[in-house]
């Protein structure tokens, strides 16, 4: 089973492996860059991300590990895309075997919760970049199954490996800390008592307050700590009220796990008319305390729609965690009923935005979960797997469409080298992310509002879907063209006006959208 794992999950993923470096990869290819020249100042240089230049250790929220690992990488195999594409696949196959290993000691059909878990709109798209939050996961899930093996033959090595586990988790992004009190709380439920395992949990906890104090010293200040301020100053400041982020935070999950719909027993007429209820209330919410409030430029119809049913998915998800726990009343009702809770809450309260990458730990919970839920009701035949066929189209059509809009900033970037390749010096462009990347490979610079680094006679591109703008009249520019990049017409993951936010909330309510995708702008002006 475990070779069938590693033969889908790659089936899967091979098509995506000449993706463009997309969102956050620049991030993590620079740090990357700068660990080869310098391994032990992986935050020493500064980048101009956000139309301003500022030190790494400002804009990089992220531990190094994973850049690390993309260092060591491209040492060997170098810089490109499908090399790093190739590198990073094995972090989603080692998290499916996870998944399945974790998943025997649920359920008595481990190959369907991993599968399953692979074919969320969550974990497909997130699998096709460089990023850390695939490779936290796999880190994740292991420590989890080697905490279990402790507990399971009392050997004391299993927990050495999972509070190292946890630790890598934790150098890979922050949240992984998360395990610490989650492990000890089901140790204690299961033990019924305090048990001296529980040392080992100290071990990440030492190691990321060593590393705090490390970066304080190098950098003036605590990376992890500034991580977490950073991360509540930007919510407070952007969060709708806590209802409407608690909205929104359902129907991120409902959106990230949507497969679950799929396995929904909607045809017992309880279900349907709580479903068909839940559907009215929440899509009614979405219109009235979301879409007209704060994404006044989004086509309101199907962003409310879709909303409500994303948003009723994911009640319906807490909803059977509440009632698995009560159900089950033992300590794995508690470790299922604890993940997915705690993670929820985190992704939608507590991170700087409601992003899919922060639901992604979810997963495999959630996968354990429908799974158990269709065995108690004997739901698991010899049909089990058409289900999850349709699963598997939904995702990885919402994969294609993170792919095309990954390689609209490639392909415009190359444009605009080909374009004015020989005077790189006068350009000047706006908009981050792939395309910031691509075009100071080839010597474009970005606009630095600060240093105002616009003069007479440059050249300035962009795409439209960017939120900066420059503050220059019509008497100072002249417009010379502008260019387009046809996307997926009717499936977004990202984009102002489709109600898409895939990877941040502020594009955008929901991870993605069923909707009227206009090809994405890029113009191109020159100063007076």
């Amino acid at each position: 089973m475990q070779a069938l794992l590693v033969v889908v999950t790659t089936a899967a993923l091979a098509p995506f492996l000449n993706k463009a470096f997309h969102i956050d990869d620049p991030l993590f290819l620079w740090m990357a860059q700068q660990i080869a020249k310098h391994p032990l100042d992986p935050y020493g240089f500064e980048v101009n991300w956000v139309s301003f230049t500022q030190p790494m250790s400002v804009v990089m929220q992220n531990p190094p590990l994973c850049c690390y690992y993309i260092a060591a990488v491209a040492a060997v195999f170098g810089w490109s895309e499908p090399a790093l594409h190739l590198a990073f696949l094995f972090w989603p196959i080692i998290s499916i075997l996870g998944t399945f290993a974790v998943a025997r000691r649920f359920c008595h059909e481990p190959l369907l919760a991993a599968l399953l878990t692979l074919f969320t709109p969550a974990f497909l798209p997130s699998s096709t970049s460089i990023m850390c939050d695939v490779t936290m996961l796999a880190f994740w899930i292991w420590a989890l199954e080697f905490w279990l093996k402790g507990l399971d033959r009392s050997r004391w090595w299993h927990f050495l490996v999972s509070a190292v586990l946890i630790s890598l988790a934790a150098l890979t992004k922050y949240f992984a800390l998360a395990l610490v009190p989650l492990l000890a709380v089901y140790t204690f439920a299961r033990a019924r008592r305090l048990i001296p395992q529980l040392a080992w949990l100290l071990i990440p906890i030492v190691v990321i307050s060593n590393y705090d104090l490390v970066a304080d010293e190098k950098y003036g200040h605590g990376l992890f700590s500034a991580a977490t301020t950073v991360s509540a100053a930007i919510s407070s400041a952007t969060r709708p009220s806590h209802f409407a982020q608690l909205l929104m935070g359902l129907a991120f999950a409902g959106g990230c796990f949507a497969s679950a719909l799929f396995f929904a027993p909607l045809r017992k007429g309880g279900w349907a008319l709580l479903a068909a209820v839940g559907l009215v209330l929440f899509a009614a919410g979405f219109r009235f305390l979301i879409v007209s409030r704060f994404y006044l430029e989004t086509d309101a119809a199907p962003v409310w729609l879709e909303g409500g049913i994303f948003a009723t998915i994911g009640a319906g998800i807490l909803a059977l965690t509440v009632i698995n726990l009560v159900q089950q009343r033992n300590a794995d009702g508690l470790l299922l009923f604890l993940w997915i809770l705690g993670t929820f809450l985190f992704a939608t309260f507590f991170n700087w935005s409601v992003t899919a990458r922060t639901f992604l730990p979810l997963g495999p919970a959630v996968a354990i979960l429908i799974v158990r839920y269709l065995e108690r009701r004997r739901r698991i035949s010899g049909l089990r797997y058409l289900p999850l066929t349709a699963a598997a189209g939904l995702s990885i059509l919402i994969t294609i469409a993170d792919y095309q809009l990954a390689n609209c900033a490639r392909r415009a970037a190359r444009i605009y080298r080909d374009r004015y390749g020989a005077e790189a010096n006068n350009v000047r462009f706006l908009g981050h992310w792939g395309f910031q990347y691509y075009m100071q490979q080839w010597g474009a610079q970005a606009v630095d509002r600060k240093l105002g680094n616009i003069t007479r006679g440059n050249i300035i591109v962009g795409p439209f879907s960017d939120t900066n703008r420059i503050e220059l009249s019509a008497e100072e520019m002249v417009a010379r063209d502008e260019s387009t990049c046809s996307v997926l017409p009717f499936v977004s993951t990202l984009g102002i006006g489709t109600g898409a936010g895939f990877y941040t909330s502020l594009y955008g309510p929901l991870p993605w959208t069923i909707n009227r995708i206009p090809p994405e702008r890029y113009y191109t002006v020159q100063t007076r």
